[in-house]
């Protein structure tokens, strides 16, 4: 079984496309929480795939936004979609984030992917490139425990709702929300101390 979600996005990248892009789960969500940010909000997507339904929702003409992805073919859908947004293909446990900061970050459908500690790790780096009072808002199961990616097939593991609290906070995070959307998702709305 592949281990490397960036190795099985790609392999899966036309399934996900097909998948993804008739689904509209956590759009909503995601729209609100975009209108609660300042006007003119730099937000950076991690794993932003070919942008629907996320990138979509984020599309607000207050934001500027910027985006990442490791998946050569959802990066090209992507770019196709949002020409004005920019976008870079690296993992994001490798990324320099354009070397600039950020009022917010999204990452939807990502943290689980990858193992504890490159979760623990990508929190704190996410923190280094938000502003004080930015904020992260992630997908994550609130529940403790691992199983297969439906779209890839990699095994996923959530921290649990009492680890991710604890790792934000270390970080330098509060926990404003713990949000549900449609499809029973749940996000952690997290907002960096000043």
């Amino acid at each position: 079984m592949l281990t490397d979600a960036a190795i099985a996005y790609e392999r899966s990248a036309h399934a996900f496309l097909n998948a993804r892009d008739r689904s509209m789960i956590g759009a909503q969500l995601v729209a609100l929480w975009a209108c609660s940010l300042k006007k003119d909000a730099e937000v950076i997507e991690l794993a932003c795939g070919g942008g629907y339904p996320i990138t979509s929702a984020l599309q607000h003409p207050n934001l500027k936004l910027w985006a990442i992805d490791s998946s050569p073919t959802l990066v090209d859908a992507f770019h196709r979609r949002f020409p004005s947004v920019p976008i870079v293909c690296e993992k994001v446990q490798d990324s320099d984030f354009f070397g600039r900061s950020y009022d917010a970050v999204v990452a939807v459908g990502l943290l689980f992917l990858l193992p504890e500690s490159e979760q623990i790790t990508l929190i704190n780096r996410i923190a280094s490139i938000l502003v004080p009072g930015g904020r992260f808002l992630f997908t994550a199961p609130i529940e403790t425990g691992c199983w297969a990616d439906l779209n890839s097939g990699i095994m996923c593991q959530s921290l649990g709702s009492a680890r991710y609290q604890s790792a934000l906070n270390d970080a330098g995070f509060h926990v404003i929300a713990t949000l549900i959307d449609e499809g029973e998702n749940h996000y952690f709305d997290a907002q960096r101390r000043s």
